[in-house]
């Protein structure tokens, strides 16, 4: 391998934060910075961001980041994962048209008879690989289509918020077939844009982004974007892939069973899986991953659950003196015994917009601890779920199971995954950046430092510790899973 030193920088473009990562070629990490992600939330169902504010924090990182190397040239590449799905419109000279959509916006969603009648969902599904929801960009382009006409007729591409920092950085609108996916107008398994969709939305495959494999070289730094970032116009932009995908390849989780739960916004149990239809058939959400030559990725999603248990934090659990409400919400959770003294939560089947009436008509009687312990044993209940139901999918045992994001801080949590999971847990010391991380992988690939993902993992990979199930706790917990279960009716297929 020619020319194996420098520096690579891979970014995380999650929902609620922006995080970067500056390492050298052996993944040690020199410097990390982040930025909160301002989301625009006027009315109920809607959710947006502001395109040009987004990409200056994204520069403001580099910039941050920069401080910690001597010579600008010695960064390499950069790239970019994240959850996607936000959709922007551009005109002619690439400038948005009005704010971007995130993709928690609901505006469209429950409308496919009224907006969509025609659109066969289970044909979108097949060819795009995530079930059709009524939202994300698909749904966001018809949308613009039918009600607002004057912004469709000026918009020249159609793309996500990921596509256009592309644009800014390098010049090229491009896109990863990971990302593609959330797009809903990729046949996943050839890597093109589908005829079909685009007819449908009468839309010429010029106006969307390049589509190029994850780990490929888009261009370099534009001199424009050399003056914004403080980045050499040397330095190259590599395409990355969805925040999972990448987590997954950073923490080696590569092969069928295996099992990565990355806990953010959403919570989402990530495997590979060695054929495509395994996914489809368990109504998951499948990534290309490392196809065709390896697995494809597949994954549950508990979406938006962070966002419905700060209401609960914030309106319930509360902080204290000298306690922040995390520290508070841990502290409780762990004087609680497990089973939350018979008080139980489901995050998922509660609506948002009823979550705080809901918080509201909790029995003043319950105590905050077993609240607190509720909260997170209903996720990892759910969790749970959809770890059994992959068993049966793949029709043998989960391998290794590891953990990443916020939670791996907390001192309870991993421990009742593991206990209810009756499976040992890993997680690695880069597990909150492992997102990141894989973005660094992908950059290496890029610039040529890294064979493929396998050599990249191998090249990066941090220390680990393993959480135990405590063989008591674990003995509990496979009852009162049982009573929660049958409680939320969990033999239903997965949502």
């Amino acid at each position: 391998m020619e020319n194996e030193t420098g520096l690579l920088i891979g970014f995380d473009l999650g929902t609620s934060a922006i995080k970067a990562l500056l390492t050298d070629t052996g993944g040690c990490v020199l410097a990390l910075a982040s930025r909160r992600v301002d989301i625009l939330h006027p009315e109920p169902k809607i959710y947006e961001l502001e395109a040009g504010p987004y990409y200056h924090d994204i520069c403001s990182i580099i910039r941050e980041l920069l401080v910690k190397v001597e010579n600008p040239k010695d960064i390499r590449a950069l790239s970019f994962c994240g959850a996607t799905g936000n959709t922007i419109l551009l005109d002619k000279d690439f400038n948005p048209l009005g704010n971007v959509i995130n993709w928690l916006d609901t505006r469209t969603a429950g409308k496919e008879a009224e907006l969509w009648p025609e659109l066969d969902v289970e044909r979108v599904y097949r060819t795009v690989g995530w079930p059709f929801i009524g939202a994300f960009p698909l749904a966001n382009l018809g949308w613009y289509k039918q009600f607002k006409p004057d912004v469709w007729e000026n918009a020249r591409y159609c793309a996500m918020l990921n596509d256009y920092i592309y644009y800014r950085l390098c010049g090229r609108l491009v896109v990863d077939p990971s990302k593609a996916t959330t797009f809903y107008l990729q046949e996943q398994e050839s890597r093109k844009w589908d005829r079909h969709l685009l007819d449908f939305l009468e839309l010429d495959e010029g106006a969307l982004p390049k589509i190029l494999p994850s780990g490929t070289a888009a261009g370099t730094i534009t001199p424009k974007a050399a003056e914004e970032t403080g980045l050499d116009t040397d330095t190259l932009v590599v395409t990355g892939s969805f925040d999972h995908p990448a987590a997954a390849r950073s923490t080696g989780v590569f092969e069928e069973g295996d099992v990565l739960i990355s806990a953010g916004t959403s919570w989402v149990a990530f495997t590979p899986v060695t054929d495509r239809e395994t996914g489809l058939t368990g109504k998951m959400l499948v990534d290309p991953f490392l196809s065709p030559p390896g697995c494809w990725g597949a994954m549950f999603s508990l979406p938006a659950v962070a966002e419905k248990m700060n209401i609960y934090l914030e309106n319930r659990i509360g902080s204290g003196e000298g306690e922040s409400i995390l520290g508070r919400f841990n502290r409780l959770a762990g004087e609680a015994e497990p089973g939350a003294g018979g008080f139980c939560l489901n995050l998922l089947k509660q609506p948002y917009a009823e979550m705080k009436d809901a918080v509201k008509n909790i029995p003043e009687e319950i105590q905050d601890k077993n609240i607190a312990r509720a909260l997170m044993e209903g996720v990892v209940f759910f969790i749970r779920n959809r770890v059994d139901t992959l068993t049966g999918l793949i029709g043998k045992p989960v391998g290794r199971i590891v953990l990443t994001g916020g939670p791996t801080k907390s001192p309870v949590w991993p421990s009742i995954l593991a206990d209810v999971l009756g499976r040992p847990v890993v997680i690695p010391v880069t597990g909150q950046h492992a997102g990141a991380m894989g973005a660094v992988i992908f950059a290496g690939i890029g610039a040529g430092i890294y064979d493929n993902e396998r050599a990249g993992y191998s090249r990066v990979r941090s220390e680990e510790r393993t959480i135990e199930p405590d063989l008591d706790r674990s003995r509990r917990y496979q009852d009162i899973y049982k009573e929660y279960a049958a409680l939320f009716n969990l033999t239903e297929e997965p949502e």
